[in-house]
């Protein structure tokens, strides 16, 4: 991967905050304008990484035949998967491999779908380069593959993978525990509730984040409309 394959990320999340009128940031960005924000750690420069802002956001689970009874249309909850791997990102065994290899993999197991059948995805852009690692772990793509992936804009409006729908922790809002508001954008992406920057006929969804003391933890949501 290239620095220009993660700016495309910055790049892909800022096209969709352009569609959200509550995102923090909505000016338009390009690959050049990231490759000229200040270089912080090689090879992240400033607008590789997430906002620090505020937010909360909150969702409710209920038995199928309850949530059928309520006002709005329900989401399923197809499958999910969780995975610990060590306590500090200083002790990961291979930098380029998330606990997310697991999550996915059981998330997706459970829900009996393949990458192939995900309309939109949903993952924890903290840093540009997380999100290649999460395209790989996931099977969005093989690894070494993701930078010339996400190069085709597959990511951005109109891509065969929407993701960070939102305009994601790189331009809407990044809390602290940002993962909550990826499984509200999913659950609003997968009702037809995302107005201008709505996915069309989008049915499955994956929420997916990485914790702990970066990257040593991970989830995964897979959503479907009901």
């Amino acid at each position: 991967a290239t620095p220009e394959h993660l700016a495309e990320i910055a790049v892909a999340a800022r096209s969709w905050a352009g569609l959200n009128p509550k995102a923090w940031i909505r000016d338009p960005l390009t690959i050049d304008d990231v490759m000229a924000s200040p270089l912080l750690c090689d090879p992240l420069r400033k607008l590789d990484c997430c906002l620090v802002t505020d937010g909360g956001g909150a969702i409710v689970i209920a038995r199928k035949d309850r949530a059928r009874d309520a006002v709005k249309k329900p989401v399923r909850i197809l499958g999910a998967g969780e995975s610990h791997a060590q306590w500090h990102v200083a002790q990961c065994a291979d930098l380029t491999v998330t606990p997310g290899l697991a999550s996915g993999r059981d998330a997706f197991g459970m829900a009996g779908i393949k990458p192939s059948d995900v309309d939109v995805f949903e993952p924890y852009d903290n840093f540009t380069h997380a999100v290649l690692l999460y395209l790989e772990d996931l099977g969005f793509c093989g690894k070494g593959e993701a930078g010339a992936f996400v190069s085709e804009g597959r990511l951005r409006p109109g891509g065969s993978l929407p993701s960070m729908t939102s305009g994601g922790g790189l331009s809407y809002c990044h809390p602290g525990a940002l993962g909550i508001l990826l499984l509200i954008e999913a659950v609003r992406q997968v009702r037809g509730e995302a107005g201008a920057r709505q996915v069309p006929g989008a049915e499955i969804a994956v929420a997916h984040g990485t914790g702990g003391l970066a990257f040593s933890t991970a989830s995964t949501v897979v959503l479907a409309r009901d």
